[in-house]
C-alpha cells in the first residue's frame, strides 16, 4: 500500500518524517558535501550505527548530548541519531570562544559530547570520535523521538552574560513544518543550503525543509559558503531552489546570483530571517529577477517560539515603502501588543507576545528567566501561556504586522527615547546604502550622540554622507539625527550574520 502525503504528514515528528522519506526515495541523494553525495539509504545506516555507538554508552530518553562537528554529513547523522535515541542535541559553535563552550556545558550537562578526535578540549565530558562512531556496525532499533521529548536545545545570549538554553520539543518542531508545508510544498525535488551554524536555529528550518521530505541537503565548506562568487556557482550547480539568508548575508550575495540569468537557476523561494529586512534593499534583484521566481518571503521568529512565526510575500508595493512587514502570524499562533511603557499611544506599537504550540516552555535551569519572559495571561477564564519577545511592533494601514526594532535597541539620548531602527529604515532609502546601523555613543565634545555606520554597494558612489545628512535633517526631529556618520568597507557581522552592533560600538570607543 502506497503512502499519500496526507498519511506522512500525520507522522508524530519530523524524524518519523525522515525514516519516511528514507523509505519512499532510498536511492535519492540527501546530503551533498565537499566529499561525497550521501543517499537516504546510506545516511540511515549512518545514523543506525551512530545510534547503536550512542546506546553503547548509556544515551537513552531524555539525555541530552553535545555535538562539535564540522558542517558535513557527519555532523547531520549525528544530530539525527541522537534524536532517534529521544535524547535532545546541544550545538557547541566550533568558533566561539572555549569559555562559552564550558559554560554551555556546565549548564546543560550533557551526557556525552561527539567531536572528530575523540580528545576533550572541555571540561569533565565523556568524548567520542565521530569517526569511530560511523564505523559502528549498523542495527536498527526502536525510534525513541517522541513528540513531548526535546529535539535540540540551542543556546541564545543572556542578559546575566551566561548562555540560556531553549529546548525545543519535537512537537514544536512538527508544529512549524505543519504551519508552512502546504504554502512551501516541500518535495523530493527540493534542494537547500546549510548555509548557517547548526548552533544558529535558522539551520533547523534549512536541515528538516529538505530531509523530512526526501529533498537535498548541500552543505558547502567554509570557503565556499564566505565567498560570494563561489557560492553562487553552488547555488547554480547544485539546483538549489530554497535559499535561506538573513538580509545582511542576502545583501553580499545577491550581486553575484544577478549574473546568471532567471531561467539559470531552480530557486523556488528566497526566504529571510534572523533580522530585520529592509526592502528597498531587494529593488535590484526585482529588477533582474521579479518577485514571483523565486518567490521572497520575509519571516519573522526567534529561538523560544521555534525559528519562524510569521511570513510575508514581499509585493512591488512593499519595496516603494520604509516599512519592514513581517506579516501575518503562522497558523495555531495567538498575539497580543503590549505598549513598551506608559506613554505609549494606541498604535504607536508596542511588545509582541506570542502563544502557541511553537511557543517553548522556558529557559533550561533558569528559573527567574524564564518567569520574566514566559507569562500565563487569562483570556475567558482559561489561561495562555505567552512569550515575551522583547520585539516592538505595530500594524499598518493593511492589518500587517511591522517590525520596528527590539525594546533593548531603544537609547535615550538627552531624555528623548530613540528607536534606532526609525533613523536605519529613512536612511536606508538611500541608493547607494548596502548595510546602515544606527548606534548610541558618548563624547566629552557632543556628550550622549548618536553615530550612523553604514557600507555602501560596490557600484554606487561611498562620499554619500552629506546627502544622508540632509535626509536626516529632512525627516527626523534634531534630536534623532546622527551626530557622526562613518563608511565602513565591511559591516561587522555575527556568527549569525547579523549586524554585530557590539563590535561597531566597540570600533568608536
Amino acid at each position: 500500500m502506497t503512502e499519500t502525503n496526507s498519511d506522512i504528514y500525520s507522522l508524530p515528528t519530523q524524524l518519523h518524517l525522515f525514516f519516511a522519506a528514507a523509505d519512499r526515495f532510498p536511492l535519492r541523494i540527501a546530503i551533498s558535501d565537499t566529499h561525497q553525495d550521501l543517499s537516504y539509504a546510506t545516511l540511515r545506516e549512518w545514523i543506525y550505527g551512530i545510534v547503536r555507538a550512542l546506546h553503547s554508552v548509556g544515551v537513552s530518553s531524555g539525555d541530552r548530548v553535545a555535538v562539535a562537528l564540522p558542517p558535513g554529513a557527519g555532523l547531520i547523522a549525528s544530530l539525527l541519531a541522537i534524536q532517534y535515541t529521544g535524547a535532545a542535541y546541544i550545538p557547541l559553535d566550533r568558533n566561539a570562544p572555549r569559555e562559552r563552550n564550558n559554560l554551555i556545558l556546565d549548564d546543560a550537562l550533557p551526557k556525552l559530547v561527539i567531536n572528530e578526535d575523540g580528545e576533550s578540549s572541555f571540561t569533565n565530558c565523556l568524548v567520542m570520535d565521530i569517526n569511530r562512531m560511523l564505523t559502528t556496525p549498523a542495527t536498527e532499533s526502536a525510534n525513541a523521538a517522541s513528540p513531548s521529548g526535546v529535539a535540540y536545545i540551542i543556546y541564545t545570549s543572556g542578559t546575566t552574560g551566561r548562555p540560556k538554553g531553549v529546548p525545543v520539543t519535537h512537537a514544536s518542531l512538527r508544529a512549524l513544518f505543519q504551519a508552512t508545508e502546504s504554502f512551501f510544498r516541500f518535495n523530493e525535488h527540493d534542494s537547500t543550503l546549510l548555509y548557517h551554524s547548526y548552533a544558529f536555529d535558522f539551520s533547523v528550518w534549512e536541515i528538516w525543509s529538505v530531509l523530512a521530505y526526501g529533498g537535498k541537503l548541500v552543505i558547502p565548506d567554509d570557503e565556499t559558503r564566505l565567498t560570494p562568487a563561489k557560492l553562487a556557482q553552488l547555488i547554480y550547480n547544485q539546483n538549489i531552489t530554497l535559499l535561506n539568508q538573513t538580509p545582511g548575508a542576502f545583501s553580499v550575495n545577491s550581486p553575484w546570483l544577478c549574473r546568471f540569468q532567471k531561467e539559470d537557476l531552480a530557486l523556488r523561494f528566497i526566504i529571510f530571517g534572523g533580522e530585520r529586512l529592509n526592502f528597498r534593499t531587494l529593488t535590484h534583484w526585482q529588477r533582474h529577477f521579479g518577485l514571483t521566481s523565486p518567490v521572497l518571503v520575509n519571516m519573522y521568529g526567534i529561538t523560544e517560539t521555534t525559528v519562524h512565526s510569521s511570513w510575508h510575500i514581499i509585493s512591488q508595493d512593499d519595496l516603494n515603502k520604509d516599512e519592514s512587514v513581517i506579516g501575518e502570524l503562522l497558523p495555531g499562533f495567538h498575539y497580543l501588543i503590549r505598549p513598551s511603557d506608559n506613554d505609549t499611544q494606541s498604535g504607536e506599537g508596542g511588545e509582541l507576545l506570542l502563544s502557541g504550540p511553537q511557543v517553548t516552555s522556558g529557559y533550561l535551569n533558569q528559573n527567574n528567566e524564564s518567569n520574566g519572559k514566559f507569562v500565563d495571561i487569562e483570556s475567558n477564564r482559561v489561561f495562555y501561556r505567552y512569550y515575551c519577545t522583547g520585539d516592538i511592533v505595530k500594524h499598518n494601514a493593511a492589518g500587517k504586522l511591522v517590525y520596528l526594532g527590539r525594546c533593548d535597541q531603544q537609547v535615550k539620548i538627552n531624555g528623548y527615547r530613540i528607536e534606532t531602527g526609525e533613523i536605519e529604515s529613512l536612511l536606508a532609502r538611500h541608493e547607494a546604502i548596502r548595510d546602515i546601523s544606527v548606534i548610541a555613543s558618548s563624547s566629552t565634545t557632543h556628550g550622549p550622540h548618536l553615530v550612523c555606520c553604514f557600507t555602501t554597494f560596490p557600484d554606487k558612489d561611498k562620499n554619500v554622507i552629506p546627502e544622508l545628512r540632509e535626509l536626516a535633517k529632512q525627516s527626523l526631529p534634531v534630536y534623532m539625527r546622527p551626530v557622526y556618520y562613518r563608511w565602513l568597507d565591511i559591516m561587522p557581522k555575527t556568527i549569525n550574520g547579523k549586524v554585530d552592533k557590539q563590535s561597531l560600538s566597540l570600533s568608536l570607543e
